[in-house]
């Protein structure tokens, strides 16, 4: 496999945070201090969102109903999904948000057969969205995000991650090629520790840059 490609979901795929939307909209309680305690370190991610998720007591109809009117994909999407499809490459999302939500959003468009979701599996309840989180493939892994890119590395020759928040930072850390959100958290934080990473508005940009280095690669190789 010469290529995967990794993508986040809220902020990268779409052009809003559905969770974070959802926790504004819907939360009973402080749920950027658990955010800030996450940052800190004093909890993990999984934890972070398990804790963000008790906060929202109503139904998963109300959830999609709500997000259908504030949600749009990022421009040319179907352009990254065509190219992976045509040279076999997989594309995978991987989020740590709600998987009820991304399904909602790819089924309309006839994606969820041509891309791959790597999230935890949510579910509304009367005290809660409740999270059951797949097991990690590595112990060495961070979050999920990371433990996808390091599976990955060890069945592709590269692999491309593409996001856009904090949460983002370790698996795109990871990856070989490495692509940030224009003006995004995880742009700035790529700036401060000096991580090279192409910033993008749209995905005709990643398309674009993976098949010029594609290309270059295959005349270094003389195919």
């Amino acid at each position: 496999m010469k290529l995967a490609v990794l993508s986040d979901f809220d902020g990268t795929v779409t052009l809003n945070d559905t969770f974070e939307n959802v926790l504004a909209r819907f939360g009973k309680g402080d749920w950027r201090t658990v955010d800030d305690q996450c940052v800190r370190g004093e909890i993990t991610l999984e934890d972070c969102v398990r804790r963000q998720g008790a906060m929202v007591q109503v139904p998963r109809s109300q959830i999609l109903s709500y997000l259908d009117g504030v949600t749009e994909f990022r421009p040319n999407f179907d352009k990254l999904i065509e190219f992976c499809k045509t040279n076999h490459f997989p594309l995978v999302i991987v989020s740590t948000g709600l998987d009820f939500v991304i399904k909602h959003f790819l089924t309309p468009k006839n994606l969820e057969d041509k891309v791959k979701l790597f999230a935890a599996s949510a579910k509304c309840t009367p005290t809660g969205i409740k999270f059951k989180w797949p097991k990690l493939k590595s112990n060495r892994s961070m979050n999920l995000k990371d433990d996808m890119v390091r599976y990955y590395k060890q069945k592709a020759d590269t692999v491309a991650y593409i996001g856009d928040g904090r949460w983002d930072l370790h698996a795109l850390r990871n990856a070989d090629r490495r692509f940030v959100i224009k003006n995004s958290e995880l742009a700035g934080l790529c700036r401060e520790q000096e991580i090279q990473a192409t910033r993008i508005i749209d995905f005709q940009e990643v398309v674009e840059a993976l098949q010029k280095e594609m290309s270059e690669r295959d005349s270094k190789q003389g195919k």
